[in-house]
């Protein structure tokens, strides 16, 4: 939170927040304490004076009262008749102590010497704060374990032949008065950075001004109708902020009345335009100064480095209890999957709220010191795989694109991401789309073939057509009739002739197809330091027609733009390559299968992809400077609304950098995608030279 910087806006304060997500009851913690230590009966007692001769010690009433300490019930312990209304303001005094255990320890109860009508308990309590303690034993070595010694009067009474506890709010807390209450506050930690593959902070702390309604702004100008007002206030913030205003004036008017209603979150960056004056001419409306976890730009790696902040509805009620509201925390990417690496471990501060405690000279409630503090743990940084500039590169290329789009660059070398880009925003394309590859999955077709024993230089036949169990397919339009019948292998490749792949489904099984994918690095479960990451999918038991589509990545496979680079970068590396998000910690991927790919089988490939760019459909990639691109083009068939279109792919290798570019729509991956791979690779190779 930062401090006031103009006199239009004001710091929100956010309220404290209840540290202790739903767990064991609080009984149910007492309940093992005492279990475990065996508290009432190994009471460390001393007991003075003359009791007489049926007068039982005190030790049976204080044992009862240490159980109801720990359990909070107190239906069985014996009370004078003042304190009879206590345990009534102990459970409204302790609610934010409700889910913690306490365990408590009778040190002793001594009879006075001077009145044996009385006596004094000595007990040690100790609530056990830390959300991972479960056990409730009393001396638990922890920091947010809050210990203290307090006293219980006991009167004896006559009539009743029993000692009775006169309870008072300090017996349980010292310094706790009728009417107080003890307040639980979590002391945040400071939550790690996510780092780029240079160590330099990608998401940290920023300046953000939030656009909303202040409710109580509304209602301290005595508006005639505040639910008129509301309505009319919220409408003119959502326009100004440029959300939904049906939604928002919704919202508002489900809000307390008291409420600040937030419509939107702008970066505070001096370049994004933020209506402060109109909001000002608003009743209600209000330009709040905040700061929040952000990456350079809202699209930077969205995808990747996810997103951070106070969780909504949806999202609580999705979560089986563990998100909070008002509590932020890292919602979906790097964020999300490495929580606890990057949020430490919060503190605790506790203080007692008496009635009347005001100190300041104006009246006020003075500030409690707080009776208890445990420090936060910072968080650690987390170290990605991302180059700053390629990812820029990457994000340039999507936001100029019609339609939904993703790019991925990896490094083959050692299987780190340096890119991966998604638009617009909302569709995750890049690292968890999940589309038919189209003719780019011929690299994992040939490699299948390669094993079969057809070399590049074989002679195959591609005719203009083919039938498979009634399923016809021919090549794309604009296929080159000189490429039409006997080939070899190499030319049919580097033409993307359809027929010839639909045209070995009998000489490949589905598992033959599978092992290949595998072998280039097309896990069904990749382990990347991403959870949402996704590469491919490629059933080994389609059969028929089914089988025959997959061969030319069409049927029921599907990939990621994420999984397309890791081909490339398989093809490049000489082995199969697992892609990483993450260095540090470092993520521990699976060994490669012992049916990947070898080096002689990459040459081979190698020589296919060279090819595509030297003779084939992506001859716009000699004018790439460097080293020579290795490539191949796709394009995808699909029906939406009736309508046939197609996504286009291209892969390509530039020395020691492997990329993916989809597109949802076009009209193939050498004409649509290949101008534009071209300028990708040409401006990166300017920082970041291909070695050729």
């Amino acid at each position: 939170m930062q401090n006031h910087r103009s006199a239009g806006r004001f710091r929100r304060i956010r309220p404290n927040r209840s540290i202790h997500p739903p767990r064991a009851t609080r009984a149910t913690r007492a309940t093992r304490s005492l279990a475990a230590f065996g508290l009432v009966s190994a009471l460390l007692l001393t007991a003075t004076g003359c009791f007489g001769p049926s007068r039982p010690a005190p030790h049976e009433a204080a044992g009862t009262l240490s159980r109801a300490i720990s359990t909070g019930d107190y239906a069985g312990v014996p009370l004078t008749p003042e304190a009879r209304d206590v345990p009534g303001l102990l459970e409204e005094a302790l609610t934010d102590l409700q889910d913690s255990g306490a365990g408590v320890v009778v040190t002793s109860a001594e009879v006075d010497a001077e009145d044996s009508g009385r006596a004094t308990a000595a007990l040690t309590v100790e609530w056990q704060l830390d959300e991972g303690d479960t056990t409730g034993e009393v001396g638990a070595i922890s920091e947010r374990n809050w210990s203290y010694d307090t006293t219980a009067e006991l009167v004896w009474d006559e009539e009743g032949q029993e000692w009775l506890v006169d309870l008072a709010p300090d017996t349980v807390v010292p310094g706790l008065e009728t009417g107080g209450t003890v307040q639980v506050t979590e002391v945040p930690a400071e939550r790690g950075s996510i780092l780029d593959g240079a160590g330099e902070e990608l998401m940290m702390e920023r300046d953000v001004a939030v656009l909303g309604l202040d409710k109580s702004r509304l209602a301290a100008a005595g508006a005639d109708s505040l639910a008129a007002a509301v309505a009319e206030s919220a409408a003119a913030v959502a326009e100004a902020a440029g959300v939904n205003v049906e939604a928002f004036v919704a919202r508002a008017e489900a809000a307390a009345e008291q409420a600040f209603v937030p419509a939107i979150t702008l970066r505070d960056n001096g370049v994004t335009e933020i209506p402060t004056a109109q909001m000002a001419e608003i009743p209600g409306g209000r330009v709040l100064e905040d700061t929040a976890v952000l990456a350079p730009s809202r699209a930077f790696a969205r995808d990747v480095l996810g997103t951070y902040g106070e969780p909504d509805a949806e999202q609580i009620e999705a979560s089986d209890g563990e998100l909070r509201a008002g509590v932020e925390v890292g919602l979906s990417g790097l964020q999300a999957d490495w929580q606890e690496h990057l949020a430490g471990s919060p503190g605790v501060e506790i203080t007692i709220d008496n009635p009347d405690a005001s100190d300041a000279p104006d009246g006020t409630a003075a500030a409690a010191d707080p009776v208890f503090r445990s420090e936060p743990t910072p968080g650690r940084d987390l170290t990605s795989t991302l180059n700053r500039q390629v990812q820029a590169e990457a994000e340039a290329v999507v936001a100029a694109s019609e339609v939904p789009a993703g790019l991925v660059a990896l490094r083959p070398s050692d299987g780190q991401v340096l890119a991966a880009a998604s638009g617009p925003e909302g569709w995750p394309v890049a690292v968890s789309g999940s589309y038919a590859p189209g003719s780019t999955f011929k690299v994992v077709t040939a490699l299948a073939l390669l094993r079969s024993g057809l070399a590049p230089e074989d002679t195959v036949q591609c005719p203009a057509s083919i039938n498979v169990g009634g399923m016809v397919i021919g090549n794309y339009d604009g296929y080159p009739a000189a490429s039409v019948g006997q080939i070899p292998f190499s030319e049919a490749f580097a033409e993307s002739c359809n027929t010839v792949f639909v045209g070995s489904y009998q000489d490949l099984s589905a598992a033959d197809e599978t092992e290949a994918a595998e072998a280039l690095g097309l896990a069904a479960d990749p382990v990347t330091g991403l959870d949402s990451a996704f590469l491919a999918s490629v059933p080994d038991d389609s059969t028929g027609t089914e089988h025959a589509a997959n061969l030319f990545g069409q049927g029921v496979v599907e990939t990621s733009p994420l999984g397309m680079a890791t081909v490339a970068a398989s093809v490049a590396a000489g082995h199969t390559v697992r892609p990483v998000f993450v260095t540090d910690p470092a993520v521990e991927v699976p060994a490669a299968p012992e049916t990947g790919i070898t080096a002689a089988e990459a040459g081979q490939l190698q020589e296919l992809m060279a090819g595509v760019v030297e003779t084939g459909t992506a001859e716009m990639l000699q004018d790439v400077p460097g080293a020579p691109v290795l490539a191949k083009t796709g394009t995808a068939q699909f029906v939406a609304d009736g309508e046939d279109l197609a996504h286009t792919w291209l892969i390509a290798i530039h020395g020691d950098l492997a990329v993916a570019l989809f597109f949802n729509e076009g009209l193939g991956g050498g004409y649509d995608n290949g101008p534009v791979v071209r300028d990708f690779l040409t401006a990166v190779e300017e920082f970041l030279p291909s070695g050729g």
